[in-house]
C-alpha cells in the first residue's frame, strides 16, 4: 500500500491554480523627433491664446477625488507556455504554503502537468509514482504484524497471506500536511484559479481529455472523498507481495484518494473533508 499523499495539498493548488501572473508592463518613453536648422528658421505663426475657462471649486474637488479612489489601469502578461510554467508554479506555490514547504513537499518539474494528472487519477485505482506531484511523508507506512488474525485469509494456491494491523503511530505523518491544507486562503486559492484556468484546462486536455472541463473533475474528484466512509481501528492489512493491502475488500475497492483519507486516519480525515466542504461551496458559487 502505497503513501500517496496527494489528496491535502494537491487539490488546493491545483484549485488555485498556481499563477498569481499579474504584473505591470513597462511603458515605452516616445521622444519626438528634433526638427531641423531649416525648418527652425522658418518663421511659425504665433497661436491665438487660449481662453481661458474657469472651473468651481467644488467641481474641481469632486473631478480630484474621482481621479484619486479610480484604480490605475493594469495590462495582463499573458500566461507562460504550459511547459515554461515552473518557475511561476513554483513562486505562487511559495506563496501559497511558504517557500520552505513548496521546496520539501512539491516535484521539482512540470508541477502543473503533474498536479492536473494527479487530480484525476485520484478517482481511479492508483496513482502512477512517475506522475506524482506530492511527495510523500518523512519515514516509512507504519504496520504492526498480526499473528494471530480472526480470518486466515489465503492466496489463490491456499498459502496463508501475511497480515498487519495498521499503526495509529502512522496517523501523524500525515498531520503537517492536514494543517498546511487548513490554514490555506480558500477566497485566494479560487480568485487565482478564476484568472488563471487556462493552463490547467489545457494540462487537462494533455490528459487525454478532448472534451470536458477540468473544474467538473476536480469537483467530482472532491466529492468523492467527501464519500470516504469512516473506518474503525484496528484497520486489517495483508501484504500479499511487495505492498500493503486493506484486508476488507470494501476498503480496497475505494479509489485512491479515498484510501489516502483511511490511511491517515478518522480525526485528520474529517479535517480535511471539513477543509474540502468549503473549497467546494466556493467552487460552485463562483
Amino acid at each position: 500500500m502505497k503513501n500517496w499523499i496527494v489528496g491535502l495539498i494537491l487539490l488546493v493548488l491545483a484549485a488555485a491554480g498556481f499563477y498569481f501572473f499579474k504584473y505591470h508592463q513597462p511603458v515605452e518613453s516616445i521622444v519626438p523627433e528634433q526638427p531641423s536648422a531649416e525648418m527652425a528658421e522658418q518663421a511659425m505663426p504665433e497661436p491665438e491664446p487660449a481662453p481661458v475657462v474657469t472651473v468651481p471649486e467644488a467641481e474641481t474637488a469632486v473631478e480630484n477625488e474621482k481621479l484619486a479612489t479610480e484604480p490605475a489601469a493594469v495590462e495582463e502578461v499573458p500566461l507562460p507556455m504550459l511547459a515554461e510554467s515552473d518557475p511561476v508554479a513554483f513562486e505562487a506555490a511559495g506563496q501559497l504554503i511558504g517557500e520552505e514547504a513548496a521546496s520539501e513537499l512539491l516535484a521539482s518539474d512540470n508541477l502543473i502537468s503533474r498536479l492536473v494528472t494527479t487530480v484525476d487519477a485520484l478517482g481511479g485505482r492508483q496513482i502512477p509514482g512517475t506522475l506524482q506531484a506530492v511527495r510523500e511523508p518523512a519515514g516509512n507506512f507504519a504496520a504492526v504484524p498480526d499473528d494471530e488474525p480472526e480470518t486466515i485469509i489465503r492466496n489463490e494456491e491456499g498459502d496463508p497471506i501475511a497480515q498487519f494491523t495498521l499503526d495509529p503511530a502512522n496517523y501523524q505523518r500525515y498531520t503537517p500536511y492536514v494543517e498546511i491544507f487548513e490554514a490555506m486562503d480558500t477566497a485566494q486559492l479560487l480568485e487565482s484559479f478564476d484568472r488563471n484556468y487556462a493552463l490547467a484546462q489545457e494540462a487537462y486536455r494533455m490528459q487525454g481529455y478532448p472534451q470536458g472541463e477540468f473544474n467538473e473533475r476536480l469537483i467530482a474528484v472532491i466529492d468523492e472523498l467527501l464519500a470516504t466512509p469512516q473506518v474503525s481501528d484496528p484497520v486489517q492489512l495483508v501484504k500479499p507481495e511487495a505492498y500493503f493491502l486493506f484486508a476488507d475488500p470494501e476498503l480496497e475497492s475505494l479509489t485512491a484518494g479515498q484510501k489516502i483519507l483511511v490511511r491517515m486516519g478518522n480525526p485528520n480525515a474529517e479535517r480535511v473533508k471539513t477543509k474540502l466542504m468549503e473549497i467546494r461551496a466556493a467552487l460552485l458559487r463562483r
